[in-house]
């Protein structure tokens, strides 16, 4: 049996010093002692399994990453990176998306005021929500969990169809808000939407 402890403990080692951390440090955020660490270290004994996976968390890494013996530079890499910072700046990223969209949703409804336009001063903002779905499903699709990856299409699906019923309704008049079957859109949609994400889990 291919004896673990001192690829496990390379790599920890690497990915500490990456990190900037001493073992002190390390231990703090872990709660356990500098000897456990240090033993951890230099081979003398393997955290336990549930450890093993926090410390995979902690340097955003895989458990299959920490078992196997990966050259010094890579294990660099991935120390330096701060999965914690990360997703700081990523939520940071999706909230000035958001944030950029509804501003400009927000100066085209003053433009509708200011020049009189036909269309509603306030329709800018009903465009503003499926856009934003439509934004916060692409940002999901990069970063975020597969869970959510329905929900959020599923939103877009029924704000873009409810916003063009109403688009269409002001449009047109009383013609227009009788067009509801508009509305039944968003079923065929949300079913193929639906199919199209059990399949690519299956796959």
């Amino acid at each position: 049996m291919k004896d673990l402890s001192p690829i496990v403990s390379h790599n920890l080692t690497e990915l500490r010093k990456a990190r900037g951390l001493t073992q002190g440090q390390l231990a703090e955020k872990f709660a356990y002692s500098d000897k456990s660490i240090s033993k951890w270290e230099h081979g003398e004994a393997l955290p336990d399994l549930n450890t093993l996976q926090e410390l995979a968390d902690f340097y955003g890494v895989t458990l299959d990453y920490l078992t196997h013996i990966e050259s010094d530079i890579s294990l660099q890499d991935h120390g330096k990176n701060d999965p914690a910072a990360e997703r700081i700046n990523k939520s940071i990223i999706t909230v000035l998306g958001v944030t950029f969209i509804w501003t400009v949703a927000t100066c085209a409804v003053v433009g509708c005021i200011l020049f009189k336009t036909t269309w509603p001063f306030w329709m800018p903002l009903i465009w503003a929500v499926p856009i934003s779905f439509l934004f916060l499903s692409w940002i999901n699709h990069k970063w975020g969990k597969r869970d959510w990856s329905l929900p959020i299409q599923l939103c877009f699906i029924w704000t873009f169809v409810s916003a063009a019923y109403v688009e269409v309704g002001m449009d047109f008049g009383g013609e227009g808000w009788q067009l509801w079957v508009i509305l039944l859109a968003g079923v065929p949609l949300t079913i193929a939407q639906v199919l199209y994400q059990r399949l690519k889990h299956k796959s």
